[in-house]
């Protein structure tokens, strides 16, 4: 699977932009401000949907304008399939936006596009997994398995709804405004769509873990995730009910997950690489996360995803470069950088200046 090209019309900092590229590697020069990232954004864009950067989706539409599209043509078992996501500002305030899913130029629902590119990103802001709040890594798993699977999606969405309007109702039994009772339709809720993420993650943690075991670098054998599960069940949600509604709050679920990147060759009794772990250990514990994602698409859905590398090699040491560019040769990789030094690590290379 690769891109051949990618037609971009009224996104980001580009009116109007069309590029072909390589089957491998792809590197994309240029200093800071000039663009480089909005190609990664709209590849990623293809693979799921949604954005690495962007907290709303009008961030992504080049100023004063109303429409965005982001095309591209690809190559899966050599057929060809021309993908385009479409960005619609709806409302006179130009806030909200539509989005629009094409394939072969047809509409299609977000479900059936979700099916054809798959990509896995590395960018500089994911240092901040090891070490950053519980949230920063719920949602880096939600937005991986949610880009793979649409029951993942579909549960996570139904999940959120009704955490909020149980929370609400929580509020309304605080202030005798409602009954226990009203709970029930939340919980029965909550519990089927808690179990779907559940197991979905467990599912991906075990995976890594066992990529990590089966490495063939001593330092990645070392790494292992935690799953810190918060299971949610009647029986949990019936226990902590008096202590939800003094809180107005739901103290047990998914939306209380977390995870944590342990080195199992620390001497103490925690092995968080959070607390005792180098910069360079944090950064291969991450770097190794990235493979295991990229393992996990190999071996879960018969498919070779595109790799995304947004600047990553100013945040490697040599040796963990070497690991990167090992794995390019497998795949189809985009590169952003400012550094010509990487064309020396990558000399078959396309370059793209600008």
């Amino acid at each position: 699977m690769f891109l051949n090209s990618l037609n971009l019309q009224n996104f980001r900092s580009y009116s109007s932009k069309s590029v072909d590229f390589l089957s491998n590697v792809n590197l994309i020069f240029g200093p800071n401000g000039s663009g480089k990232t909005n190609i990664l954004e709209a590849i990623f864009l293809l693979s799921g949907a949604n954005s690495f950067r962007a907290s709303r989706l009008a961030q992504m539409i080049s100023w004063q304008k109303n429409f965005a599209s982001i095309q591209g043509k690809l190559n899966k078992n050599n057929e060809n399939n021309d993908l385009e996501v479409q960005l619609i500002k709806q409302d006179a305030n130009r806030i909200s936006v539509s989005r629009r899913f094409l394939v072969q130029k047809v509409q299609k629902t977000r479900k059936f596009f979700l099916s054809h590119l798959k990509a896995v990103l590395f960018h500089p802001g994911d240092i901040r997994l090891v070490s950053g709040s519980p949230s920063r890594r719920r949602d880096f798993i939600d937005s991986f398995l949610s880009r793979l699977e649409w029951s993942y999606a579909s549960a996570l969405s139904q999940y959120n709804k009704s955490i909020k309007h149980r929370n609400e109702l929580l509020d309304l039994i605080f202030q005798k405004q409602a009954s226990v009772n009203e709970l029930f339709f939340w919980d029965q809720s909550l519990i089927k769509n808690g179990n779907i993420l559940y197991q979905y993650r467990k599912k991906f943690f075990e995976s890594a873990n066992s990529f990590f075991k089966q490495n063939k670098n001593i330092q990645i054998q070392q790494i292992s995730l935690q799953y810190l599960t918060s299971i949610i069940s009647k029986e949990k949600l019936d226990s902590n009910l008096n202590f939800d509604i003094k809180n107005k709050n739901t103290g047990f679920g998914p939306h209380r997950d977390d995870y944590q990147f342990d080195n199992i060759s620390f001497p103490s009794e925690d092995k968080n690489l959070a607390n005792w772990g180098s910069g360079g250990q944090q950064r291969l514990a991450v770097l190794a996360l990235k493979l295991a994602q990229v393992n996990y698409i190999e071996s879960n859905y018969n498919q070779t995803p595109i790799l995304l590398l947004d600047d990553i090699f100013s945040e490697l040491d040599q040796d963990h470069r070497h690991l990167v560019v090992s794995l390019c040769k497998n795949h189809q990789v985009f590169i952003t950088t400012s550094s010509p030094r990487v064309q020396k690590l990558l000399p078959s290379a396309k370059a793209f200046y600008l």
